[in-house]
């Protein structure tokens, strides 16, 4: 243990000095606070990480054009389906438009297409009520007003 502490602390400062002054210490290994680090297995750990990245973005892209040319094609349909509709409302607004003029040509005219509504009828509500009776000579007043009346 005495060995490797001191090793440690004797090879690191000197691998940080031959890096500092750009002379090539041994190639698959760099030390770094004490510590051997591989750098090919980071190498190529880091190339694998990259060829997934790209191969995740490929595979985006393909999904990313089948979903725009699943678009294209439902836009297509429904400009297809609008173009349907447009006609066949053009047609029925024609087909009404000659049933109306067909209308104001024969006896009756434009009259036929107004809604005619049954006349408001009420019974009389004053229908059931006894006549007043008249008395000859009196005040006409004199049911309404009590002190109006003759004693």
């Amino acid at each position: 243990m005495f060995a490797t502490a001191l090793t440690s602390q004797i090879a690191a400062p000197a691998a940080l000095r031959r890096s500092a002054f750009k002379t090539k210490a041994n190639a698959g290994f760099s030390v770094s606070a004490g510590r051997t680090i591989d750098t090919d297995t980071r190498k190529n750990a880091m190339k694998a990480k990259q060829d997934g990245d790209r191969k995740k973005a490929e595979a985006a892209k393909v999904t990313a054009q089948k979903l725009a040319l699943k678009n294209k094609d439902a836009a297509a349909k429904a400009k297809v389906a609008a173009a349907a509709e447009k006609t066949r409302l053009a047609t029925a607004k024609k087909a009404n438009q000659a049933k109306y003029s067909a209308m104001n040509k024969t006896v009756g005219g434009s009259s036929k297409l107004i809604k005619k509504t049954v006349p408001f009828t009420k019974a009389d509500p004053f229908a059931n009520r006894k006549p007043v009776e008249k008395k000859a000579g009196g005040n006409p007043f004199a049911n309404i007003f009590g002190f109006l009346k003759k004693k």
